[in-house]
């Protein structure tokens, strides 16, 4: 008999593409099982929305429901400056938005493939606990900024969710409190500070196969036995100036296999990512292409001034 694993994710209309990727990445490695997603959002773009539709009617074992937040009084969201948005803080509300009877729940972020089985994942003993995470890299310099006395800070991309004990703890309220009284002095890392700020350390401590965090072009690399990699920082699979490497290879993997078949690599706005692109098409001795791209950046340092 099939298990039923609940999973959130929490997006606004930029991911709604995304979180179709990754939910298609869930159901291919996880047909065994019944998969129940909880999506809260605020805004979805309509064609998301009709493709999730799609998606979910394609595959007997994927069951959607969406939850819109119509309104956010109560909460303060404190926004870094970056690539993070509001939709991050969403993954507080699935205790107050999902019916009751749902006890817990695995949280995912838009960014992420699955390439495993996560049966496991979804019956760890929380052993009490409100939650269970992957601690994060570089945790000792968060944990130092927050003032963390545990020693310990997890990554938020991935959350096994105690939703009874969230609701008797009142960790929303007391998330948003935190958020309210820290304000911009700390945070760098929005939900995730937060939740470390107020958990401290005292959470179930997942093995890193669970979110193995990987970044463009650096030595933070997927693993064989990962069954799920999550694409961290500002730089996404998605993007034309993501690096060729096994990592990116993988996320379109699922791109072909999911509805969204069409998607084509995002260029970016910023002098940083034109110089990341023109550096990926030299290396791939597309030289007039790449020379495309040190031109517009010349223009733009010199203001046109000799072009």
């Amino acid at each position: 008999m099939s298990e039923t694993i609940h999973i959130g994710f929490g997006i606004d209309k930029n991911f709604g593409k995304f979180a179709g990727i990754t939910i298609t990445s869930l159901v291919h490695n996880n047909i065994q099982h019944d998969l129940n997603i909880h999506i809260v959002y605020d805004q979805l773009l309509p064609e998301d929305m009709d493709r999730l539709k799609k998606t979910e009617q394609l595959y007997r074992n994927l069951t959607l429901h969406f939850y819109q937040i119509t309104s956010t009084e109560g909460m303060t969201f404190v926004v870094p400056n970056g690539h993070i948005t509001q939709a991050m803080y969403y993954r507080y509300l699935f205790a107050q938005m999902l019916p009751k009877e749902i006890p817990k729940i695995i949280y995912m972020d838009a960014d992420i493939i699955c390439k495993g089985d996560i049966l496991p994942l979804w019956q760890t003993d929380l052993q009490g606990k409100v939650l269970g995470a992957v601690r994060d890299w570089g945790e000792a310099k968060s944990c130092g900024r927050i003032g963390l006395k545990n020693g310990r800070y997890f990554n938020s991309g991935v959350l096994v969710m105690d939703l009874v004990k969230w609701r008797q703890q009142k960790l929303t309220q007391k998330l948003f409190r935190w958020l309210e009284q820290v304000g911009t002095t700390k945070i760098l890392w929005g939900d995730q500070d937060a939740l470390n700020g107020v958990i401290d350390g005292d959470f179930v401590e997942l093995p890193k196969k669970y979110n193995r965090i990987v970044i463009n072009n650096t030595v933070l690399k997927a693993e064989p036995n990962d069954v799920i990699v999550h694409y961290i920082d500002y730089v996404k699979p998605w993007h034309i100036y993501y690096f060729d490497s096994s990592e990116k290879e993988l996320y379109w993997q699922y791109v072909k296999k999911s509805l969204w078949d069409d998607l084509q690599p995002m260029d970016g706005t910023s002098v940083e990512t034109a110089l990341l692109t023109a550096r990926l098409l030299h290396g791939r001795g597309l030289y007039d292409k790449s020379a495309s791209y040190y031109e517009a950046l010349m223009k733009h340092f010199l203001q046109d001034k000799y072009f």
